[in-house]
């Protein structure tokens, strides 16, 4: 597998765990304003745990696309800093 492969491995990777924590996040605030019942209390618990797990993996991915693409970039020719301004340009900061 090329750099360039695993680039789009992790960024794929990086989304996935993004939109499961997502869809997570939302079953758990569905849950708790559509049926407050005893069940509904003690399956949120579980569903907590497993959005950080997916967050916290999510994150992992984050940083291994970000290592991946700089590499990538600094065999290209380039640098860290031009791998740096491409990146923003490609994820802008929040703001």
């Amino acid at each position: 597998m090329t750099v360039s492969d695993e680039v789009r491995v992790w960024r794929l990777r990086a989304r996935g765990f993004a939109v499961a924590g997502a869809l997570c996040l939302a079953l758990i605030l569905l849950l708790k304003i559509l049926d407050p019942t005893e069940f509904v209390k003690s399956s949120i618990g579980p569903l907590v745990l497993v959005l950080v797990v997916l967050w916290l993996y999510g994150l992992y991915c984050t940083s291994r696309y970000w290592k991946d693409f700089r590499e990538d970039e600094i065999r290209r020719g380039g640098s860290a800093e031009t791998a740096r301004e491409k990146w923003h340009k490609l994820h802008p900061p929040p703001g």
